[in-house]
């Protein structure tokens, strides 16, 4: 996936900050009904929903069950690649028929991988790890159905803070849990879904899917059973600030986890205690990794530096040891793939898509 050029850099209004707001709490809400949520005009509304999609700062998605497409395991990869090798390590990382995400910026390369089972996800993280193409390296297997992903992102968090608003709506979110298979017509639902969805993003139009609602009573079943969601995510673009805060620090943190460790538990230390929204958290195999986007200063890469946040940096040491810091600016963002779920479904050839 190639990267578009970035649009230019502006403000966000009131406006723009509220309907993405509504947009990230209320995916699945009626056009009617998240136009009251957003506290802004009905013209503001439309004007700001045709900016926001129309620049990609926003995107939407359908998101599939990872059990319910023969892939119960979901792992995440972070890892420092070396200059000479990045472009061969990055397409080894995207040729295995579960990668779905796979962002790099400078000096930090994030990848997330639908798995059939633990082999095939000791096999990706053999190759995600290999010591003559990354400096350092990370990999979580993690498992949905037993509550190892509680957030999945999810933006509403970091957004609600952003906009000074002191709740959320349905944060935190994990990925869609259906588990037992449906029939093969039901895939074939599911496909061209996933499919529409695709050929949106290799395209140069919003990636706007309007509602659930509406859809053929054969392909909302797969809504009301929870084998698709519908998610509104960040673009893979720079998003402009909102009253001086922005959101463009990518900062990823993982570390090895203490006995016992709940998942849940600790999102809940960190957007309780210490009121930061990770959009994405999974842990597992005594492994934890969390994700962050912010404007923080640079964090500290040993012990001994000046910490980076009073509140965050104590919630992370409660739960974990060994913590690794992976940081990166949305201004250099490459996305070589960028939730592509199409390609978990087998294309009608018999062959994945890609």
């Amino acid at each position: 996936m190639k990267p578009r050029s970035e649009p230019l850099l502006t403000t966000l209004t009131r406006s723009d900050a509220l309907t993405m707001l509504a947009f990230f709490s209320h995916a699945d809400a009626s056009e009617s009904d998240r136009l009251q949520l957003t506290e802004v005009s009905r013209t503001s509304y439309h004007d700001s929903r045709r900016r926001i999609y129309g620049a990609r700062w926003i995107e939407d998605r359908y998101v599939p069950s990872p059990a319910w497409l023969g892939y119960p395991l979901v792992g995440f990869g972070l890892s420092r690649p070396l200059a000479d090798h990045q472009d061969e390590y990055l397409r080894a990382a995207a040729s295995f028929p579960g990668a779905v995400t796979l962002w790099v910026t400078a000096g930090c390369a994030f990848g997330m991988f639908f798995l059939r089972d633990g082999n095939e996800g000791d096999r990706v993280a053999a190759a995600w790890s290999d010591p003559t193409r990354v400096s350092d390296a990370t990999f979580v297997m993690a498992d949905p159905l037993h509550g190892e992903v509680p957030v999945f992102f999810d933006y509403e968090g970091l957004w609600s803070h952003l906009c000074g608003r002191m709740g959320t709506t349905g944060y935190p979110r994990g990925p869609p849990v259906g588990e037992a298979p449906l029939p093969l017509s039901s895939q074939e639902f599911a496909r061209s879904l996933l499919q529409e969805v695709g050929s949106l993003v290799r395209g140069n139009e919003p990636v706007y899917l309007h509602r659930t609602i509406g859809l053929r009573r054969s392909q909302q079943v797969l809504f009301d059973k929870g084998y698709l969601s519908r998610r509104v995510v960040l673009g893979p673009g720079r998003t402009p600030p909102y009253e001086g805060r922005d959101v463009n620090r990518l900062l990823f943190v993982s570390g090895t986890t203490q006995t016992p460790f709940s998942p849940a538990a600790f999102l809940s230390t960190l957007a309780g205690g210490a009121r930061v929204f990770p959009y994405l958290l999974a842990g597992g195999g005594g492994k934890c990794l969390v994700a962050f986007l912010g404007q923080a200063e640079a964090p500290p890469q040993s012990e001994s530096a000046a910490a980076f946040s009073s509140r965050l940096l104590p919630a992370l040491r409660s739960q974990l040891s060994d913590i690794k810091v992976f940081q990166g600016e949305v201004a250099s963002f490459v996305p070589w793939l960028h939730h592509a779920y199409d390609r978990l479904v087998p294309a009608n050839s018999g062959q994945r898509s890609r």
